[in-house]
């Protein structure tokens, strides 16, 4: 309490970590860090405050993330700065600023770190979280990504949760997206009327944030939209075989 009789409480959208919640999330730290070790991946800690172009530009300016959850503000010298809304921007500005291309390819990374989004808070959802992420640089191979899951797989297994089913899916490549992009505009344009107004906007910009939405009316029309993977390249299409052949 204050002098006054004020009661001081936590800022709204986040949570004390008691002991007992403490002890827990340090064995899901423990035995992440564990399984990433076991794959050569090694520690790297970012700054809690980015340029707020980092999110921007590689985020996508017409994401909520960018457009209503990240904290930014300007600093006394005029710069615009963000809380970290997610980890892997940070860990590529860094592979990228500290010359890590020279360095023996991919390069293996993992991180646990705070991440901020001014989001609605809710029970298990919060403006203050934390995240745990491993990211894997300077190699496209599909054995890359199926070592990926397999650290997730085996993380959630060495902590004893096992009911697990595992999706897969694949966006392909630079020239998979733009047929795609065009199959989504010619399959909604028709349905415009079903959309909300924030689809309608997001169908202009960027159709396939349309398939984000989780109004009901709209998540109606997934089930015959246009699917990602019938539109794959030959090389898409063979590295997401690769994928599904060393899973």
């Amino acid at each position: 309490r204050t002098k006054g009789g004020l009661v001081i409480r936590r800022a709204r959208g986040t949570t004390d970590r008691l002991p007992e919640a403490s002890l827990s999330w340090d064995l899901v730290v423990k035995t992440f860090t564990r399984e990433c070790e076991l794959r050569g991946f090694k520690p790297i800690t970012t700054p809690t405050i980015e340029h707020t172009d980092l999110f921007s530009r590689t985020t996508g300016r017409h994401t909520d993330i960018v457009q209503k959850e990240m904290y930014t503000f300007d600093d006394r010298g005029g710069d615009s700065l963000t809380l970290r809304p997610e980890g892997t921007a940070p860990v590529v500005r860094a592979y990228i600023q500290n010359g890590m291309r020279n360095l023996p390819q991919p390069v293996k990374l993992y991180y646990v770190c705070s991440i901020f989004r001014y989001d609605r808070p809710q029970a298990g959802r919060y403006r203050e979280h934390h995240q745990i992420g491993a990211e894997a640089l300077g190699d496209e191979s599909a054995a890359v990504d199926a070592e990926i899951i397999d650290l997730l797989w085996s993380t959630y297994q060495a902590l004893g949760i096992t009911d697990l089913q595992l999706n897969i899916n694949s966006l392909g490549d630079p020239e998979t997206r733009p047929a795609y992009r065009k199959a989504l505009l010619d399959y909604f344009k028709p349905h415009e009327a079903d959309l909300d107004a924030e689809s309608r906007q997001r169908l202009e910009i960027n159709p396939f944030r349309v398939l984000d939405s989780k109004n009901p009316s709209v998540v109606a029309l997934f089930e015959d939209a246009p699917r990602s993977t019938d539109f794959l390249s030959p090389s898409a299409q063979l590295h997401f075989e690769d994928l599904q052949s060393f899973l």
